[in-house]
């Protein structure tokens, strides 16, 4: 009756062992890119990200979110709040879904300001993990001349 018992209990962590490692195996693996993709827009400077997933697994509901802004100052940095997109889309809609070994881009939550200078992002890539990186980029005057 125990050696009966003991092997159910052995196969039963056994099971549980390999399931764990299937989903391990299985499961997306989020990078993120280098440099970001800036477009002018009526609302602002839009910010997108050519994000890929190198794992055996689907992605699914990625989205880009702003978690931390600042702008390089004359005293240093200065943290701002952007504005949050204005698009009438659904703020609850779901994400992009990468396909296993592609790539897709994403666009962030929110948009920059109109105003040319150096900033510093902090952006975090949610699909049930978060991602995060930080990037600095230079918006050229020449933008708004």
């Amino acid at each position: 009756m125990l050696t009966r018992t003991l092997l159910i209990a052995i196969a039963l962590l056994l099971a549980a062992g390999a399931w764990r490692m299937a989903r391990w195996y299985w499961r997306p693996r989020l990078v993120l890119p280098d440099a970001l993709v800036l477009e002018r827009a009526a609302d602002g400077i839009r910010v997108s990200l050519e994000v890929r997933n190198e794992g055996a697994g689907r992605s699914r509901n990625c989205r880009a979110v702003l978690i931390r802004c600042e702008r390089q100052e004359p005293i240093g940095w200065l943290r701002i709040e952007p504005p949050p997109r204005t698009d009438p889309a659904d703020p609850n809609a779901p994400g992009t879904g990468i396909l296993p070994h592609s790539s897709a881009r994403i666009d962030l939550d929110r948009v920059l300001p109109d105003e040319p200078g150096t900033y510093r992002l902090e952006i975090a890539v949610l699909n049930g993990e978060e991602k995060r990186s930080s990037y600095i980029i230079d918006v050229p005057a020449a933008w708004f001349g």
